[in-house]
């Protein structure tokens, strides 16, 4: 069904039987500038109405075939046309008659015989209530279709938040769980190799003083192997304090830490490094210094453990505004390795670091085509200190 323009002063469909009557209300109707259409009888006003929508019906309660109570009721009925607003045409002798219109739906009646100034009051103000009417549905419309959208958008954001919190837990868990493994290997490399070398130190201590007739020979060998010992003992401490917070990053700086740092995986774990750096020093503050560092450690760890690498190429590069580290290995990249919770957790820890930083990290992965960890992170802004 066509609905009647919505511009200009409106369409109105005139049922009238009389012709009299009828050409009486369009000649008014059409010089008060409205468009005007006439059916003689019930069946026809249907007709015309479900084949284009009016804006406004005038209709007779006497009709021949069926009268306008039964064309009320159909068009009420009909969802598509029930909306039209519709005035009862009536002789004053048929008021009773009227009020039962109303309970039907009419909006209106106008009385016969005619007045013009009624009519076109009456036509007026039911046009203009019919647009009001229609502007507020189009507003309640629009208004519900953008509470639907703010209510998918909080869901949505809801749900994120949910997720978030999630990912916060399990962090929050896997840097605890991170936490005791550190305590615990601290503990036992304490335990294992300072403690025991302590000991060892001690029994030959006390055996060396109880044991005072041996000969030079002797003493000098048993103070040699001590000596040794002592040595051990300092290398493990210095170990353990490189793993804790590598000493060459507060004394040479980044990038000699980072050299020295890929030459000793390599040497431990046979991997082909290839270092570039178009700089010595790099003008990052302590925090962000020691972040690109611990992304190293990071990304080469995970080398170590999952990748399968014959070879890691390694870029730090000072740009203008910030530093960027790539780490690209041959591996068999993540998906193949199955993506480990411990892993992907420590991938996130590294993306967090970098992003309280202001920094991007960005994480490329293909099977079989290694992985590729590129993280850039600004310069210190002037004034923040180190």
């Amino acid at each position: 069904m066509q609905q009647a323009s919505s511009k200009g002063p409106g369409e109105i469909l005139i049922v009238e039987d009389v012709a009299e009557a009828a050409l009486f209300l369009a000649q008014l109707l059409g010089d008060a500038g409205y468009r005007v259409r006439q059916a003689p009888d019930g069946e026809l006003a249907i007709l015309s109405v479900r084949a284009r929508a009016p804006d406004l019906i005038l209709l007779d309660i006497r009709l021949p075939r069926i009268d306008g109570y039964e064309v009320c009721r159909r068009l009420k009925a009909d969802p598509q046309t029930a909306e039209i607003p519709l005035i009862f045409l009536s002789a004053l002798k048929e008021m009773d008659s009227v009020v039962a219109g109303f309970g039907l739906g009419a909006v209106d009646y106008i009385s016969k015989p005619f007045h013009a100034e009624e009519i076109l009051a009456r036509v007026r103000t039911q046009l203009e209530l019919g647009r009001l009417r229609q502007g507020l549905e189009q507003l309640v419309r629009e208004r519900t279709a953008q509470l639907l959208d703010e209510i998918a958008e909080r869901k949505q954001t809801e749900r994120q938040l949910r997720e978030s919190r999630q990912k916060l837990r399990e962090l929050s868990g896997y840097l605890e769980d991170i936490r005791e493994q550190e305590r615990a290997r601290i503990a036992r490399e304490l335990h294992d190799e300072l403690g025991q070398a302590l000991t060892v130190l001690r029994i030959d201590l006390v055996r060396l003083a109880n044991r005072l007739d041996m000969t030079p020979q002797q003493v000098h060998q048993r103070l040699a192997t001590l000596i040794g010992m002592l040595d051990q003992i300092a290398d493990s401490t210095r170990s353990i304090s490189e793993n804790l917070r590598p000493g060459m990053l507060d004394v040479l700086g980044l990038g000699a830490a980072i050299e020295h740092h890929v030459g000793k995986f390599s040497q431990a774990t046979g991997v082909a490094c290839q270092l570039a750096m178009n700089q010595s020093d790099f003008p990052l503050d302590d925090r962000s210094a020691t972040t690109v560092f611990r992304l190293l450690q990071e990304a080469l760890t995970n080398v170590a453990r999952h990748a399968q690498a014959q070879r890691v190429d390694i870029q730090l590069v000072g740009l203008e505004k910030e530093v960027l580290l790539v780490v690209h290995d041959d591996g068999r990249g993540i998906q193949s390795q199955g993506s480990s919770k411990r892993s992907s957790y420590g991938m996130l820890g590294m993306r967090e670091r970098v992003g309280l930083l202001g920094g991007n990290l960005l994480v490329e992965s293909e099977p079989g085509k290694g992985t590729r960890i590129e993280a850039s992170i600004p310069y210190p802004a002037a004034g923040e200190g180190a």
